[in-house]
């Protein structure tokens, strides 16, 4: 099970890197946003990719957990928890795109009024992405903290752990509503997943 979750986690990261980095910065304004989406044939397969990467991400998590010393399995556990709380959010901010914004797209596209419902509708799937941000870089806080008291975790790891802590909660708070460093902390720790990956696939420091 530890290397099937594995195997999960990694693919998850870097199908979520992948999609991020082909992912177009929206204008953050109704009629920006809906004509950045209708210019983008692949807007719908980048975000069914994040859809789906998210899902193997909550689940491949679980991976490190299943290989943690008993020492640290309770907070871990906790981190682990609270970790997939905020990608779950940030799941729903991601199906509002694939799903309500691809079709508000081809609405407005077609000469539909539909800027206000888009605008109010996105501004909730935001608020959800901003959510996502602050418990993912919780979660990243908690995670240094208890592998950094294990001698055999890279010092490295650990210090992206804390950079995905410290670097997410200032893109969170600070970050205009809907911009890319909101999720600062998703981003980061999408690195340390695929690193933590390949660690429990070979076996280092069980």
């Amino acid at each position: 099970m530890p290397r099937l979750l594995a195997l999960a986690l990694l693919a998850g990261s870097l199908l979520l890197i992948l999609c991020a980095a082909v992912h177009p910065v929206l204008p953050l304004t109704a009629v920006g946003d809906l004509q950045r989406i209708t210019a983008t044939p692949h807007w719908y397969w980048i975000h069914l990719g994040l859809l789906y990467a998210t899902g193997l991400i909550i689940a491949g998590i679980w991976a490190r957990w299943l290989r943690a010393h008993a020492e640290e399995r309770r907070a871990l556990g906790v981190a682990f928890v609270v970790f997939g709380i905020g990608q779950a959010m940030n799941g729903v901010n991601i199906a509002f795109m694939a799903g309500a914004g691809t079709r508000f797209a081809a609405l407005h596209a077609a000469g539909g009024d539909v800027l206000d419902v888009y605008q109010a509708l996105h501004g909730f799937a935001v608020m959800c992405g901003r959510l996502a941000g602050f418990l993912v870089a919780i979660a990243a806080g908690m995670i240094a903290v208890t592998t950094a008291a294990r001698p055999r975790e890279p010092r490295a790891l650990v210090a992206l752990a804390w950079l995905a802590c410290g670097a997410g909660l200032i893109g969170d708070l600070f970050a205009p509503p809907g911009h890319p460093l909101m999720l600062t902390a998703v981003g980061l720790m999408a690195v340390w997943q695929a690193v933590t990956a390949v660690r429990v696939l070979r076996g280092d420091g069980s």
